[in-house]
């Protein structure tokens, strides 16, 4: 436990209301993971000071700390236990300021993407990125996990969103790289080993985000594809046509989508030709009218040519929500097959139709009870796999992992390595990169005190 001495050097550091234990911690929702309370102890500080002076005394008192956003991780990196302090920075969610003619943002690492997406339409500007926990997600935890979504073809993902970063380093040294332009050539740019790196190398505090040009009027369309080729296909003919601006493209492979449809609805949807591969497709255009128009015309070439079996364009708000509840509304699938295994990976376009029948295969020797989904973001190759009706993880790991790397993928695509991935990353990195990781690990944390236990 920690001593009563320690708690009340924290207390001095950021007040009676910053300091959470029993029934005030009980208040919080653990999100994702029910461990990530267990610590018993939080902090919530309100300025970069607080958070360096935390991480001083917990420096020196050699006091695991645990950096929390949000709660939304589904690797298990904010996972806390007995004797840790949880560092949460949910008070440290100003929008410092919103330039319309830079185009850029400062904030502080607590505020949340949905809160940042207003102010940016407020400037008629976006955040350029965008993901299904938009309302809970922190800055800070996006950025240390180096979060995707379904933009990311388009705008990147937060490694290219962020111009400049302030940094609470363990020993409680603050790293202020906040440069405003996406040209800074100032040596190692030392702010990229942070982006990614979960909270173990130091905590993220303010941000500089590059913001983008706000969509305008949708289209949105349902779309069944012949095969993952005819997929892909299909993405790059819209992203090459001169009359659509291709927003988003996200994927659900068959089994994924009959469940999504049967149970989240409309019948209508469900009216769409059975197909291997579904699309949700997004333009946008300067009025709806000419953004429907082009999508239409478009989707109707490709049926001609045999890409394209069957699509339902939406013809109000009130459709459009309910084709992407389908997508979002992921949580479906542990509803009606609980107690699944999932996994966050990126497969090569090239190599999407080969691994895709490589699972559905495997899947089929697993045995007659064993399903598998698959969705995600088509333009960069992201699958969210889930596989329910087995207790086997490892064999299911062994079917999804086998031939990832040779194809050029990623077991980790945007949701970290955390406490779940770390086998993983031990066995399949280059063993150079992990000994320069450990190497940074040891230099900028020696005394192993932020977010022990998880990546390395």
């Amino acid at each position: 436990m920690i001593p009563e001495n320690i708690l009340a050097k924290l207390e001095l550091i950021v007040g009676a209301s910053g300091l959470k234990t029993g029934e005030a911690l009980a208040m919080i929702h653990p999100g994702s993971d029910e461990r990530n309370l267990d610590a018993t102890i939080m902090v919530t500080p309100r300025t970069t000071r607080e958070v360096s002076a935390v991480l001083r005394l917990c420096n020196e008192q050699q006091i695991a700390v645990i950096p929390h956003g949000g709660r939304t991780g589904l690797v298990g990196g904010a996972v806390s236990l007995v004797g840790q302090i949880i560092l949460s920075l949910s008070s440290m969610n100003t929008i410092e300021m919103v330039s319309a003619s830079a185009g850029t943002a400062i904030v502080q690492g607590g505020v949340t993407l949905f809160a940042l997406q207003e102010a940016a339409a407020h400037h008629h500007l976006s955040t350029g990125i965008d993901i299904a926990s938009r309302g809970t997600a922190t800055i800070g935890g996006m950025i240390s996990t180096n979060a995707g979504g379904m933009e990311a073809f388009r705008h990147g993902v937060m490694r290219q969103r962020v111009l400049g970063l302030e940094v609470v380093l363990p020993d409680g040294r603050v790293m202020s790289d906040m440069a405003q332009v996406p040209k800074s050539n100032e040596g190692y740019d030392l702010k990229q080993l942070f982006i990614g790196a979960e909270g173990t190398l130091g905590i993220v505090t303010r941000a500089v985000i590059k913001l983008a040009p706000p969509d305008a009027l949708t289209a949105t369309a349902l779309v069944a594809c012949q095969s993952a080729t005819a997929a892909v296909l299909l993405f790059h003919q819209l992203q090459a046509n001169h009359d659509v601006h291709l927003l988003r493209a996200e994927f659900m492979a068959h089994d994924y989508f009959v469940v999504a449809v049967d149970h989240l609805g409309p019948p209508s949807l469900a009216s769409i030709a059975r197909a291997p591969i579904y699309l949700i497709i997004e333009t946008d255009a300067a009025d709806q009218a000419s953004a429907q128009s082009a999508l239409e015309n478009a989707l109707a070439l490709t049926i001609e040519d045999g890409l394209v079996l069957d699509a339902i364009l939406a013809q109000s708000e009130k459709e459009r929500r309910e084709i992407w509840n389908i997508r979002e509304d992921s949580s479906v699938i542990d509803r009606v097959h609980p107690n699944g295994h999932w996994f966050d990976i990126s497969v090569p376009l090239q190599h999407l139709e080969s691994w895709l029948k490589q699972f559905h295969e495997g899947i089929a020797m697993l045995g007659p009870n064993v399903h598998g989904f698959a969705f995600g973001h088509l333009g960069d190759g992201n699958l969210h796999i889930g596989v329910a009706g087995i207790s086997d993880k490892k064999a299911v790991k062994s079917l999804i992992y086998a031939t990832l790397r040779e194809m050029g993928g990623s077991f980790s695509a945007e949701h970290g390595i955390g406490l779940d991935k770390k086998t993983e990353l031990a066995r399949l990195a280059d063993p150079v990169k992990l000994d320069l990781m450990l190497s940074l690990k040891s230099l900028l944390d020696p005394n192993g005190i932020m977010n022990p236990g998880k990546v390395i």
